[in-house]
């Protein structure tokens, strides 16, 4: 890990600023070297340090309060471990002075030095966007570790409690779990900023520097200077190498003044201040440190409420003036600040920084300060979503697409604006608008699935092009000056942000709008049902998006919209085309349905109509009762091997009076294809289609099929069985299931049969069914089959008694709660507990408990509401509205209903309508 020789020469924005941030820092740690202060505390550390190394666990901590050195002795030490060649280093400064504090910077930086050494699943020139994931992929990556046989990764984390809006938790789930081969250094303040790493985490205490020791400093930078006045400077630094280097540096500047000053400041930073700050610079000192980066002179200027006049001093031991713009020296200069300020002070402060950010997004004039700190800024004022939701806009995505890493930058800021949303969401005691919450959660949610899908398009070229150049460069130019040239810090890699090009999603965000549109009354309805529409009929959608929309509009929308699906679908020729033409059929006229399933059929190739046939005649099933006589009669030009998959599948559109006589000749003609002993397999699956339907003439046919249903024997043995019982011969469909050889079958069969059982011996049977549940290997598979018939035939106690029995899983019981209204209630608050407390890798599994929303009290709504939208940020747009995924965020609605009413899921459909206008 070997950093380059010098500042890369690139735009002072994005990554290039990132590590000409890290470079300053390894030149302040050169610096430092040259000069060393308290040799004795520093040595007692490393040799603790290098004790962890050869004999300690995963983690230590270098503790020590700011400004006590810790950073030098840290890049000192790993400047030696690199030199000595036994390991890898991954360093990382987190630093305001350096411009590394904000998260999405400093996870950027540490991911870019890690991938050197740790198996990513990233092509070489990505890597993950947005805070949320670059966290997920860090930790898989630490947690694998190095192959066997590497050299061992020691990653160092400079100032692990002093990012810029970040929390040390969000920092813990990548550091928690280190695999083989990795090791891990943090320095902190206080041993409490572990938080939950304290367990596990070796702790190294860097101590203060020694009286004699301050003397000593003293005489080596500034020659011989009288006893008392290095009484003084110890006094007043209390041994802490930043106080020692600031008072050195006001001696070495202005002896004459400072000396007669230094006896009567107080001890302590306020007192350093007071003696290294003049009246001018003293009212700058607030404004500096309220700036979270470095920041232009001209921008703080107009920030504060200084006077020009004062700008001219503010280089010195307190103040950096360097390329990037204006900052203190160190944080511990900020902490003293702002201690010496009132509550009211240092909120007018930050304010301030706030209302420049407004000034300048309103304006179109955003500086790459305001760009990436203004959201920090707004946490720390603890602004309202409201205003954090001018971050998920076009606007500010316009912001940020001008700057090399616009999509982790734009990202973070939108996954900061998610969480306080999430927070509003889910904790009903903060009393926000839910509504809004719910909104602007969603939103967030589109728009970072939505970005991460677009970076695919450009990324990887723009990346490896940047890079390219940028290593040309330092090829022609390489070997100035030596700023820790032991250490190798890569690229950040650029990841400018094209939104140019757009994603055909309309079938999927039309497939949303519909399943929300479910959930509302008429009016509101009609209106989301308009947005699907509009989706639907883009050019690029497809018939299947517009066949969707068809079925759910009504009166001669419906029609139309039919007609103009059918027509779409008729180009593809596909058997998802086919079906979904003879499923439309429905809802049009009785000849326009007839002719156009007429041609489906027909159009089904010879080596596919055992496959198709059955789908599409239980489509067809839906039409009309006249369409379907058509089509019955239609199908008389069919081969009998053909014609009885259709008659038993169109059986159950015809009406009542005409169902059984339709489902004795679909009978008739099965039987026909008996050969031998065995009916095929196409046969056999028309019995079980046709059971339902068979008269009580055709039981003793549907007996004759059983015996010769050969492989298929248990599905059509429970068709028939079930329809002996509904037709009275209850015995008969028992002696029939006793039948079978295998134990198991007979359980399974009794198991669908249950629930076509009369009052009178349904009890028994259960008792006897349950007593072989119990024992059955088999057990969990038919209770999740079964349960709802089973809770609709006996009631809910009953089955619940058996799921505790048999351990069934909490996902199984929905069932029970959705077949029983009146215990739904009681149920559903059980499994939502339980089901809350599993942890967030399984969240996949909650989309079960979607049913129960009505019945879910609403602080548990609320709870899985954020827990699933939190499961579907991690998928790209498309997956996000598909509805063929089960667990997109249409299926959501009943959540959305039932947290926010009508009101959530319209606001719901519009934020899905409104990104895609503003963001392909």
């Amino acid at each position: 890990m070997i950093p380059p020789s010098r500042a890369p020469d690139a735009p002072a924005a994005g990554p290039a600023a990132a590590e000409r941030g890290v470079l300053a820092f390894w030149r302040e740690v050169e610096r430092c070297r040259s000069a060393p202060v308290g040799g004795k505390a520093r040595a007692a550390a490393v040799a603790g340090l290098e004790g962890w190394l050869a004999h300690g666990g995963a983690r230590v901590a270098l503790l020590g309060p700011s400004g006590r050195g810790k950073s030098t002795l840290l890049g000192t030490w790993a400047l030696e471990l690199a030199r000595a060649g036994r390991h890898e280093i991954a360093f990382v400064p987190v630093s305001r002075r350096f411009g590394t504090a904000l998260e999405s910077t400093a996870l950027n930086l540490l991911y870019a030095r890690v991938a050197l050494f740790l198996r990513s699943r990233w092509r070489t020139g990505k890597r993950p966007h947005g805070v949320e994931e670059m966290r997920r992929v860090l930790a898989t990556m630490l947690e694998e570790g190095r192959p066997p046989g590497s050299r061992p990764l020691v990653v160092i984390l400079d100032g692990f409690d002093e990012g810029v809006s970040w929390t040390l938790d969000a920092a813990q789930r990548f550091l928690r779990d280190l695999g083989p081969g990795v090791r891990a250094v943090l320095s902190a303040r206080s041993i409490e900023a572990l938080g939950g790493l304290r367990e596990g985490t070796e702790v190294v205490a860097l101590p203060p520097i020694a009286v004699d020791e301050v003397a000593e400093a003293i005489g080596r930078r500034l020659g011989h200077l009288p006893a008392s006045v290095k009484d003084e400077v110890a006094r007043v630094s209390g041994g802490e190498p930043l106080r020692v280097e600031a008072l050195v540096e006001a001696f070495a500047q202005d002896p004459v003044a400072v000396a007669p000053a230094l006896a009567s400041v107080s001890a302590g930073a306020p007192g350093v201040l007071d003696l290294c700050a003049g009246d001018a610079i003293r009212r700058a000192l607030p404004w500096l440190a309220g700036a979270l980066a470095p920041i232009e002179e001209e921008e703080l200027f107009a920030i504060s409420t200084v006077n020009v006049g004062a700008w001219n001093e503010l280089s010195g031991p307190l103040v950096a003036a360097g390329e990037p713009g204006l900052a203190l020296r160190h944080l511990a200069w900020a902490e003293a600040i702002e201690e010496r300020l009132a509550p009211h002070e240092r909120a007018a402060v930050e304010r301030r920084f706030v209302d420049h950010g407004k000034r300048a997004f309103a304006s179109g004039t955003v500086s790459d300060y305001v760009c990436r700190n203004w959201r920090a800024h707004l946490e720390r004022v603890g602004a309202s979503l409201a205003e954090r939701l001018e971050l998920v806009s076009r606007a500010w995505l316009d912001v940020w697409r001008t700057r090399p890493d616009g999509s982790s930058g734009f990202i973070a800021d939108v996954d900061a604006t998610a969480a306080c949303a999430a927070s509003l969401l889910v904790d009903a005691a903060v009393g926000g608008d839910v509504l809004a919450a719910l909104a602007a959660r969603v939103r967030c949610l589109l728009v970072t699935s939505s970005v991460r899908r677009i970076l695919g398009f450009e990324e990887t070229r723009r990346v490896l092009a940047a890079q390219a150049a940028q290593e040309d460069e330092e090829g022609a130019e390489g070997g100035e000056g030596s700023a820790g040239a032991h250490i190798e810090m890569p690229r950040v890699g650029e990841d400018i942000l094209d939104a140019g090009r757009p994603i055909a999603d309309a079938a999927e965000r039309a497939s949303a709008l519909i399943r929300l549109a479910h959930e509302l009354p008429d009016a509101e309805r009609a209106v989301v049902l308009g947005w699907a529409l509009e989706a639907a009929s883009e050019e690029h959608a497809g018939g299947g998006a517009l066949a969707a929309v068809a079925w759910a509009l009504d009166g001669q929308a419906r029609v139309t919209a039919a007609r103009e699906a059918a027509a779409r679908l008729a180009r593809e020729r596909t058997r998802e085309s086919r079906l979904a033409r003879v499923s439309l059929a429905a809802l049009l006229p009785e000849d326009e349905a007839r002719d156009l399933g007429r041609d489906a059929f027909a159009e089904v190739p010879a080596d596919a109509r055992s496959d198709e046939l059955p789908r599409l005649s239980e489509a067809a099933a839906r039409w009309s009762p006249a369409a379907v006589r058509g089509l019955w009669a239609w199908s008389e030009a069919l081969p009998p091997s053909e014609r009885h998959i259709v008659l038993a599948r169109l059986a159950s559109g015809l009406p009542a009076e005409e169902r059984e006589a339709g489902a004795s000749e679909a009978l008739g003609l099965a039987l026909s294809l008996l050969a031998g002993d065995a009916l095929p397999p196409d046969a056999c699956w028309s019995i079980c289609a046709l059971a339902p339907h068979a008269p009580a003439g055709a039981a003793s046919a549907l007996v004759q099929a059983c015996a010769a249903a050969a492989g298929l024997h248990l599905p059509v043995m429970k068709a028939v069985a079930a329809r002996l019982c509904d037709l009275g011969r209850v015995e008969d469909a028992l002696a029939l299931v006793d039948t079978l050889p295998q134990p198991s079958d007979r359980i399974e069969a009794r198991s669908a049969l249950l629930a076509h059982l009369p009052a009178a011996v349904r009890e028994a049977a259960w008792a006897q069914l349950s007593g072989d549940l119990r024992t059955s290997d088999g057990a969990r598979l038919l209770f999740e089959r079964n349960a709802a018939a089973w809770t609709r035939a006996l009631g809910a106690d009953a089955v619940l008694d058996l799921s505790r029995e048999i351990g069934a899983p909490w996902s199984d019981l929905v069932a029970i709660a959705v077949a029983s209204p009146d215990d739904a209630p009681a149920i559903t608050r059980d499994l939502v507990e339980r089901a809350l407390e599993q942890p967030s890798d399984e969240d996949e599994a909650l989309f079960a408990l979607i049913p129960l929303a009505a019945s879910m009290t609403e602080p548990h709504a609320r709870r899985l509401c954020q827990r699933l939208l939190n499961e579907l940020g991690w998928k790209p747009r498309p997956d996000l509205l598909d509805d063929w995924t089960k667990d997109d965020l249409g299926h959501l609605a009943p959540l959305f209903a039932r947290i926010a009413g009508p009101q959530g899921v319209t606001a719901v459909a519009r934020e899905i309508v409104d990104v895609a206008r503003w963001l392909p």
